[in-house]
Parts: structure tokens; C-alpha cells; sequence
């Protein structure tokens, strides 16, 4: 077995075999990075929420307003933060869970209510208030810039969260909850 795989016949087939492949793989390579020049530019996705309504997070030009938030939406937002990131209802928070935050924590509901969860604790019993902006506003999606502000004399720091909400069944429920950080960028000296 070894003698012929040292033969000269088998040293040109495999040579003939290795040419082939490459020559095959550089007009694939080729194809794909020049050719196709007139084909059409990709469509942009349009998206679809739980509830099957088809929405275009590029459609729309103009900023998303307060007013362009569904009352039931900020209402569960409100108390989700209390609920969840305040760990007062444990129980309520689950219940305001979109599935997607539940799949994210990859906890069972015991879990849940045990606080270990992938909302991050802001103590609410010390909050003087909330103040939003909106940041996207879509068809059952909405996402929001929540700042929560202590009470004077406080040491906890006033914190900027973003929380989105996605509309299942009729009923709005918080899919995302993470603070908002800003790495500072260096002035050139």
C-alpha cells in the first residue's frame, strides 16, 4: 500500500486533484466577492412582533414622542421597575415578564422568586422619582430611558435604565431591562 501511494502515478493524480480544488475554490471566492454587480440592493427587513403586526424600525423619520406611548405600556413599565428591579412583588415582576427576559435569566419561577434574576436591583423604597424618554416606538414594541432618581441625602447614585416592553396577547410585557452606560471618550491632548 505504501509503495503506491509513493508512486509517481499517484504523486501526479494527487498533484492534478490539488490544482482542481484550487482553481475551483478562487472562482468561487471571485463569484462571490465580484460578481453579481447588478443585482438588486437587499430589501430592509421588516420585522414582525409577537402579536404577527409586521412593523419597519426604518420607516419612520421623526423622533418617537411621550405621546406615542401607549398609557398600558408605561403603566407596566412603572410597575415592573418597582416589582422587579426594586424586588417588591417578586410574584408581579414574573407575572410583567415577557418571555424573552424569562428565557434570558434562565431561571425556573422558584428561581425567580428568590431575586437572583437578570434585572438589575435598584432600591425603589428611597426613590423620589422616575423621568422617561422614548427611544423606540413600534407596533407592540416599545423601548424606553428610564432615569430613577433617589431622595435627597441618599447614597444610592441616580441611574438611567432602558427598559423595552413588546405586546403579547394584548398585554404589555417588559422583554429588557439594562442600565445605560457611557464610556467616557478621551479629549485628544
Amino acid at each position: 500500500m505504501i509503495e503506491r501511494l509513493q508512486s509517481p502515478g499517484f504523486a501526479r493524480t494527487a498533484l492534478w486533484a490539488s490544482a482542481l480544488v484550487l482553481i475551483a475554490g478562487v472562482v468561487a471566492f471571485v463569484t462571490v466577492r465580484i460578481g453579481n454587480d447588478d443585482a438588486k440592493p437587499a430589501a430592509v427587513p421588516v420585522n414582525t412582533v409577537d402579536d404577527g403586526t409586521a412593523f419597519d424600525p426604518g420607516a419612520s423619520t421623526t423622533p418617537p414622542k411621550e405621546s406615542d406611548v401607549p398609557k398600558e405600556a408605561r403603566e407596566v413599565a412603572g410597575e415592573f421597575i418597582l416589582a422587579a428591579a426594586g424586588r417588591e412583588d417578586l410574584q408581579k415582576a414574573w407575572e410583567l415578564a415577557h418571555p424573552t427576559l424569562k428565557r434570558d435569566c434562565g431561571c425556573t419561577k422558584k428561581e425567580w422568586m428568590t431575586g437572583n434574576i437578570n434585572v438589575q436591583y435598584y432600591p425603589t423604597d428611597g426613590l423620589q422619582g422616575a423621568a422617561f424618554t422614548v427611544n423606540e416606538v413600534g407596533a407592540g414594541h416599545v423601548v424606553l430611558e428610564v432615569l430613577l432618581t433617589p431622595k435627597k441625602g441618599s447614597e444610592v447614585p441616580q441611574t438611567a435604565f432602558y427598559i423595552g416592553l413588546r405586546k403579547l396577547n394584548g398585554k404589555w410585557l417588559v422583554d429588557y431591562w439594562a442600565p445605560q452606560s457611557a464610556v467616557p471618550v478621551p479629549q485628544q491632548p
